[in-house]
């Protein structure tokens, strides 16, 4: 996956955070129905949890469900 696929993964990520789709199985589903090859379960799982989640990016509100933080908004601001 080079930068461009992350960065495009990432983008996708944080809007389904802001459309609502704030549990973790919904943002799995609809990150890989997003029709990128690259886009598969595995790699969605570790754009949110071994990049999105520790950075700061999404925040925790409750078990499987998360919310876009302020940094999360602005990163978004930033690959739109």
């Amino acid at each position: 996956m080079n930068d461009r696929e992350r960065d495009v993964l990432r983008r996708e990520i944080l809007n389904l955070i802001l459309e609502g789709h704030n549990r973790w199985t919904a943002i799995e589903k609809r990150g890989c129905s997003l029709g990128f090859d690259f886009a598969t379960s595995n790699t969605v799982k570790r754009q949110f949890y071994g990049y999105l989640l520790p950075s700061g990016y999404v925040e925790r509100v409750g078990r499987g469900k998360y919310a876009l933080a302020d940094r999360g908004k602005k990163l978004l601001a930033l690959l739109s």
